[in-house]
């Protein structure tokens, strides 16, 4: 069943009030995934308003309104502004769908990030996750509070936007950060609305209005805000390239900068796998947000006298998906974001095509429209398929032993995700203990984190600093350490009343 969707117009919300956005110039429009039609011209903030969003964030901070609230009080708000998110889940899971192609049967698994964010936030306030005691030798107790830096700015991409600005603005609010969210130029929807949402409840619940501002834009707008000095941390989902220059005018300005960036994520299929489990784990991990996704597969790791059958397993996968319309709750692959990313892949295709890779394709895809078929790349020269694709296409590897698998898994210099497939569970854990990534999966595939209480780490090209639920919120943080210390340095001599206590 298709549900119809039509976009609310993009605006930004600076200080508690809504503002239309103006087009940026070079004529870039957003689109509609399916059909390719250009919509609406894609919009920034203008400069005014930017420089009203960062005062309206730095007068509250050092106002202390927010910061100075008690956690239990900003524990309550936050779940107040969970409870308003939930309320638009529905709206907002189609959204992102709309925006990103991306089928909505995979859209609203992703939607319990929404709410489920800002209640684990209220969760680990409650719990003191700020705070910790420690006791000296003399018996007097030491206390370490971690404070809010600053105002904080959140950068999202525009393949998950949504549960991506959720998780990130609820670690900053609890933090005690005022939050600015810069949602995705080619796909703003999901994100305007969850950050509307969000700030009706906030705003219910008797915060501040400026305490979570959304504006809009491209990588200029997210520059000027980055490198801005009233804002204090960052944290960013997105390329390598970008990250790149979000961490050097993090670094120049001395302040923490969170990065989550490219992967060319591995899966390992061992010589004892079970092919339509190697098939199945493959071909989603390929297709999962239409493989617009960092942890997407990338490279497919195989035993070499099995490449052809497992290439054929994945195959009859791929060709069995239903594609359709994203907002059907039926459909199981849909088309690219934009037509710009859609022939940025096409172009990396057909890089490797002419160093001697051959592209097989089994899923049938409409002709008009941002589509792509999922591919499989075979023969591909190992040394030129290392960088991020960011699209439904996977260079295939054989090995001939373990420790070359191994090596094909961890030369990329990306260390984001990898999996591992196989029937003996302890031999492809033993894999696993041996590849270079943040988070390694044996027989898995789903879209979520092993544990929501793990951290998520980036190694190598991926990114710096682990993101997850008291993670991504101690970013945020800088600690205080108070304490009696009732002692003396003895290089002096000692004051009135004798010695040293």
């Amino acid at each position: 069943m298709t549900t119809s969707f039509h976009p609310e117009p993009v605006a930004e919300l600076v200080d508690g009030r809504p503002g239309a956005c103006r087009p940026l110039p070079g004529g870039l429009f957003r689109q509609n995934p399916v059909t390719g039609e250009d919509l609406d011209p894609v919009r920034a903030s203008t400069d005014a308003r930017v420089e009203s969003a960062l005062d309206a964030a730095d007068r509250l901070h050092r106002s202390g309104a927010w910061t100075m609230r008690p956690d239990a009080a900003r524990a309550d708000a936050l779940d107040a502004a969970a409870g308003a998110v939930e309320a638009r889940a529905a709206d907002i899971t189609l959204a992102e769908s709309f925006g990103s192609g991306v089928p909505h049967a995979q859209t609203a698994v992703l939607g319990v990030i929404l709410g489920g964010a800002f209640r684990l936030a209220a969760a680990r306030l409650r719990d003191s996750v700020l705070v910790s005691t420690l006791t000296r030798p003399d018996g007097r107790l030491v206390t370490v509070r971690r404070e809010a830096l600053g105002p904080a700015l959140c950068v999202v991409p525009y393949n998950a936007p949504a549960p991506m600005a959720a998780h990130k603005a609820a670690s900053a609010l609890a933090a005690g950060c005022p939050v600015l969210v810069k949602a995705p130029e080619l796909n703003p929807y999901g994100t305007q609305l969850m950050v509307e949402a969000a700030v009706a409840g906030l705003t219910a619940a008797g915060a501040p209005p400026a305490l979570l501002q959304l504006l809009h834009g491209d990588a200029a707008t997210g520059a000027r805000l980055v490198a801005d000095d009233r804002v204090r941390a960052v944290s960013f989902t997105g390329g390598t390239p970008a990250g790149r220059e979000v961490g050097a005018a993090c670094g120049r300005a001395l302040k923490p900068a969170q990065l989550e960036l490219g992967g060319n994520n591995a899966l390992v299929v061992m010589e004892d796998a079970d092919t339509a489990t190697a098939a199945r784990i493959a071909a989603e991990l390929l297709t999962t947000l239409n493989g617009q996704w960092c942890r997407a597969l990338g490279r497919l790791v195989v035993p070499a006298a099995r490449q052809a059958e497992l290439v054929e397993a994945i195959g009859e996968v791929l060709a069995s998906l239903r594609t359709g319309d994203p907002l059907d709750r039926d459909t199981g692959y849909g088309p690219l974001a934009h037509s710009r990313h859609r022939d940025s892949v096409r172009t990396s295709v057909a890089a490797l095509t002419r160093l001697g890779a051959k592209e097989h394709t089994f899923t049938p895809v409409p002709e008009r429209g941002n589509w792509l078929a999922p591919a499989l790349l075979t023969g591909a020269p190992e040394e030129h398929a290392r960088g991020e694709i960011f699209g439904p296409v996977a260079t295939v590897h054989p090995y001939d032993t373990l420790d070359e698998a191994v090596a094909l898994a961890n030369s990329t210099g990306y260390g984001l995700e990898a999996y591992v497939t196989g029937q003996d569970e302890e031999a492809a854990l033993a894999v696993a203990a041996r590849i270079r990534a943040g988070e390694v999966k044996v027989n898995g595939s789903s879209v979520l984190s092993l544990h929501m209480d793990t951290p998520r780490p980036a190694w190598g090209l991926s990114g710096l600093v682990d993101e997850g639920t008291d993670e991504t919120l101690l970013h945020f943080t800088g600690s205080r350490v108070t304490g009696v210390e009732g002692g003396f340095a003895l290089h002096t001599a000692a004051g009135p009343g004798g010695g040293t206590p």
